[in-house]
């Protein structure tokens, strides 16, 4: 018998096979000979015609392993969505060979034994609505509360109910640095081990996880982006914890928002979905106000201590010494807390120690060769980093230009030089750097908690790193070097991104039983987003935020689709990319932008221009996407990257 195929390569097209062994089922996993390898697919079609070319034959067949129809049609939604091909999707779902192919025992029946856990009366009160929610619908949820409000607790109950119910449980977090201090919190709560997916882990656990979603074995999966694609088949609950973060995009290869398709796998699967966060994003918020999704709301923090102050720090008044980047009331608050034995987090949103290297005798500067970007100085490692392409140079404080020598300077600061400044002020205290350069495995990650937690560390200095739902109790202060970074710029969310970042870094003091305090460094006090921060009216700036986007026809109130064109030669970028926009300017009810450089006009050698598309209606812009996409008939020597919905513009 004949078959369609689809195969794990990024191709949007079939390929026939025969098989004359058995009768096949369509979402059969399937290995075949394509090329000079053997790929993994899924039969797509059976009872096809014979195409006019030779055919091969399956080369084997896995049994008993068969992709649902709903993951058949998800896999369809995301290709029509992203714009993604069919096999490359595929790919999200069977990874490889290896994974689909082996023997997994089924787990140990491990009974749940629950700790019951003291609720106040308004996450009982929250509990009761989200289960009542459940029962009329399937809607989405949205929980919301103030940071140390206690939506862990409350989604845990709803957790229990699923598994009493024998459910697969999927725990979605934005970044595998949340994962561990999450992994202690369940097994403390439910008695049972949870399965941790992320790019991480063993190829074994990789396997040993893959095949106890699909067949079904009751358990939890706490894990990142990709643990959206695990072939679960008795799903019934997916929590996507701070829901708001924008780690959830995918900005490689395919370009997906994991959230929001987590949201059409609950439709498609029938089951339900549970949005957490402190700071809900836009779009969520503008669901719930049009009644799309149900929301439930925590307004106390669970300790009964009210929300730490926050007390602005006017850096145009409060002159900061030469080479020096933490205030004097920052400094003297980090004493009170020593003497108080308590923790201190200072943030920074900066890597490294310097972002910018400058000859102060000629005005060079360190730039990468493969990117227009500044190279960052990284003392630690003593190398110059390109934060785009990962490329690496050695230390030299002489210009490579005019051969001064000692002339390069070292302009701003970064986490690493803020910790050199603390340990100089405090030489007996434990000053430890929390970044994605030194913490970036599991086990680091576990051991840094631990440390924190155990009262290892004084002083904690880190980037957003540490703005994704921590639990330190003994941490009462939070001092914000630099509040301003992030305000300015061509990123339409970037105003979101650093009201949402602040708010939630803010929220990591005053956890436990004393009351904290929230310290800001600014140089525009008067702005209307620092303000609104200092005084916690987020529903004035939620209206603000969506107006505004209301007004430019932006997400939520409008679409938008980005598509990149990069190439080794810049003449040939730019030529292709005029040619896409001439392509598509036929449309008046479509805008397609540009093209521009974009703002990182080179990126690993590739010289890039950017367009964007805006309209009212997604299926008419992906229509005309695909559309000059594939008239244009770009040549080997072009990279097309589509990104519908993007969230950055470099």
């Amino acid at each position: 018998m004949l078959y369609d195929v689809i195969v794990t390569r990024p191709f949007d097209k079939v390929f026939t096979y025969f098989s004359v062994k058995e009768r096949l089922e369509i979402g059969q996993v399937v290995f075949v000979p394509f090329g000079k390898k053997i790929e993994t697919g899924i039969i797509w079609k059976k009872n096809v015609e014979k195409p006019n070319h030779e055919i091969k034959e399956i080369t084997k067949v896995i049994e008993n392993v068969i992709l649902s129809n709903t993951s058949i049609e998800f896999i369809k939604w995301i290709s029509n969505y992203t714009l993604a091909p069919l096999g490359s999707i595929l790919k999200l779902f069977l990874i490889n060979n290896e994974i689909v192919d082996c023997e997994v025992e089924k787990l140990n029946d491990e009974k749940i034994n629950p700790t019951i856990i003291s609720l106040n009366k308004e996450q009982k009160n929250a509990k009761s609505k989200i289960i009542k929610s459940i029962n009329q619908s399937n809607k989405p949820i949205l929980l919301e509360g103030v940071t140390g409000s206690g939506k862990t607790e409350v989604y845990f109950e709803i957790v229990e109910k699923f598994l009493e119910d024998k459910k697969q449980v999927l725990i979605m977090v934005p970044e595998i640095s949340l994962t561990p201090q999450l992994e202690a919190r369940f097994k403390k709560r439910f008695g049972i081990d949870v399965l941790l997916w992320h790019s991480k882990i063993s190829k074994k656990n990789r396997k040993k996880i893959w095949h106890q979603c699909f067949i079904g074995d009751q358990t939890i999966v706490i894990g990142a982006r990709s643990s959206l694609f695990l072939p679960f088949s008795n799903l019934g609950l997916i929590v996507v914890d701070e829901e708001h973060d924008s780690s959830y995009k995918q900005e490689d290869n395919i370009r997906y928002q994991a959230r929001d398709l987590a949201i059409v796998r609950s439709k498609i699967e029938n089951n339900f979905i549970l949005l957490a966060s402190a700071t809900p994003s836009l779009e969520t918020i503008n669901n719930v106000k049009i009644n799309k999704y149900n929301h439930v709301y925590l307004s106390k923090q669970y300790s009964g201590t009210p929300l730490p102050e926050i007390s602005l720090i006017n850096l145009s008044l409060n002159k900061l010494e030469r080479d020096k980047w933490i205030s004097k009331s920052i400094i003297d608050e980090i004493s009170k807390c020593i003497e108080n034995n308590e923790q201190s987090l200072i943030f920074l949103n900066r890597r490294g120690y310097s972002p910018l290297t400058l000859c102060n005798s000629c005005g060079f500067r360190h730039e990468c060769d493969q990117c227009s970007s500044w190279m960052v100085m990284h003392q630690h490692k003593k190398i110059f980093l390109c934060h785009q392409c990962g490329a690496i140079k050695k230390i030299d404080l002489n210009c490579p230009k005019c051969l001064e020598k000692d002339s390069i300077k070292f302009i701003g600061p970064g986490v690493e030089r803020v910790a050199e400044e603390l340990k100089l002020l405090f030489p007996k205290k434990n000053i430890s750097i929390m970044s994605s350069d030194n913490v970036n495995t599991p086990n680091k990650i576990k051991k840094f908690i631990d440390d924190i937690n155990n009262k290892n560390i004084d002083i904690i200095v880190a980037t957003q790193i540490m703005a994704k739902g921590y639990d330190f109790p003994n941490l009462s202060l939070v001092g914000i070097v630099d509040a301003d970074a992030g305000l300015f710029g061509g990123d339409p969310r970037a105003i979101e991104k650093t009201f949402n970042l602040l708010q939630q870094v803010g929220g990591r003091a005053g956890r436990g039983k004393k009351l904290g305090k929230v310290l800001l460094q600014t140089y525009f006090p008067d702005q209307q987003i620092i303000k609104s921060i200092q005084s916690r009216e987020r529903a004035s700036f939620i209206e603000r935020a969506l107006e505004e986007r209301k007004n430019f026809n932006i997400p939520p109130f409008g679409f938008m689709t980005s598509i990149i064109i990069s190439s080794h030669k810049k003449p040939l970028a730019s030529k292709f990319a005029s040619q896409l926009v001439q392509l598509g300017k036929n449309d008046e009810n479509i805008k397609v932008l540009g093209p521009v450089e974009a703002p990182i006009s080179l990126l690993r050698g590739q010289y890039r221009f950017r367009i964007l598309i805006k309209g009212n209606n997604r299926k008419k812009i992906n229509k005309l996407t695909k559309k000059i996409v594939e008239i244009a008939n770009l040549p080997s020597s072009i990279k097309c990257i589509i990104d519908v919905d993007p969230y950055t513009f470099m």
